[in-house]
């Protein structure tokens, strides 16, 4: 409805040329890819995300994807995109040259296999909590839905406070231990 009401303030003429423009500006896959190299930018990929990027999520319905970013804890809009690497290209435009290679690092840092998870948990001291009542084996580790990675969770006072989301089960066991201290 707001749409029709914008449409008919710009008028005929107007409304068609403002949507032959947001239709030339969606960008294809490959073209924020190397938009993102042209600009000497970073698209910042995560394994925790259904998009397969940081800052990227699917709108509802299939209707593109929303960008956004955590800052001071805070939740900060950037905008919406038709490709998943569109808003990949725009998160890593806000962060900038430096800010994005840097995160695209760190995020390629945080994914770890099994085994190093595990040497982690050796070489910290902690121990990784075994659990027979979850599917995952471990304590507090719980798979996501689509197989995309796991949630890593606990209850304090009655309440379920959430640690994170990681690539692998032991990884996300890892994470607990640290939280836990044990």
């Amino acid at each position: 409805e707001g749409a029709l009401l914008y449409a008919r303030k710009l008028g005929t003429e107007a409304s068609a040329a403002a949507a032959a423009a947001a239709a030339a500006e969606s960008m294809t896959a490959a073209e924020a890819e190397q938009a993102a190299t042209a600009e000497g930018l970073t698209l910042v990929r995560s394994s925790r995300s259904r998009s397969g990027f940081e800052g990227v999520c699917a709108k509802s319905k299939g209707r593109g994807f929303k960008v956004k970013r955590r800052v001071d804890g805070r939740t900060q809009y950037i905008g919406c995109t038709a490709t998943a690497e569109e808003g990949a290209l725009l998160y890593a435009r806000k962060l900038g040259t430096e800010a994005s290679a840097a995160a695209a690092a760190a995020a390629a840092a945080e994914s770890m296999t099994a085994a190093e998870a595990e040497q982690a948990a050796a070489a910290e001291g902690l121990t990784l909590v075994r659990s027979s009542r979850s599917s995952t084996g471990f304590e507090g580790v719980c798979a996501k839905s689509k197989g995309r990675g796991f949630k890593v969770k606990r209850r304090v006072d009655g309440r379920t406070q959430y640690i994170g989301c990681t690539a692998t089960a032991e990884e996300g066991a890892l994470l607990y231990a640290r939280k836990l201290g044990t």
